[in-house]
């Protein structure tokens, strides 16, 4: 089975603390939202590659983050192409984008 995160907005609601940084690596208690998805993933068993859609202003930062991040899944980080709001492709395109790139047919 697939886990797919969607993050590839660029959360321009939530200026100037989005500005630089993407709105699933903002820290709440002291560690990343994205961690708080991760753990319960891990806890999938049927779960063996979590896909991490983002565009191409923030793929550098989920980069960096998982490099650090330790989990025994498959984690792998997809930039979909877009570079600000005007250009994304939204959820629907995002993981059309991933299915088509991966070739998922699970």
């Amino acid at each position: 089975m697939k886990a797919l995160i969607l993050a590839a907005g660029y959360a321009t609601r939530l200026y100037p603390l989005t500005k630089d940084r993407p709105k699933p690596l903002l820290s709440i208690a002291g560690k990343p939202i994205l961690e708080y998805i991760m753990e319960r993933l891990k806890r999938v068993e049927e779960i063996d590659t979590v896909y991490l859609i983002t565009n191409g202003k923030f793929i550098p930062d989920f980069q960096n983050w998982l490099a650090n991040f330790k989990i025994k899944k498959r984690v792998k980080a997809l930039n979909d192409g877009s570079t600000c709001d005007d250009d994304k492709l939204g959820a629907i395109g995002d993981i059309g984008f991933v299915l088509e790139k991966e070739r998922i047919d699970d």
